[in-house]
């Protein structure tokens, strides 16, 4: 049975799920994007990379990634 993939965070755009995804993957967390909305793809199209789209983490790794989030946004760390 596959195992249940749940949802981090919701990232502003496409551009910054694919920063985090990675960011993730480095750290040996697997992680994938998906859509908030059923019409995100077609809103790409039109208006570019401007729609939310949620950061999901296999269930199993949900608190460590929660934690690599959190690390990097303390002061001093991350942006």
């Amino acid at each position: 049975m596959a195992e249940e993939w749940t949802i981090l965070m919701e990232a502003a755009n496409d551009i910054e799920a694919d920063i985090i995804c990675g960011f993730l993957e480095d750290k040996g967390i697997p992680a994938r994007k998906a859509d908030s909305s059923p019409y995100s793809g077609a809103m790409r199209i039109i208006g570019g990379s401007a729609v939310e789209v949620q950061v999901l983490v296999p269930h199993s790794f949900l608190k460590q990634a929660e934690k690599v989030i959190r690390d990097f946004n303390k002061p001093g760390k991350g942006s």
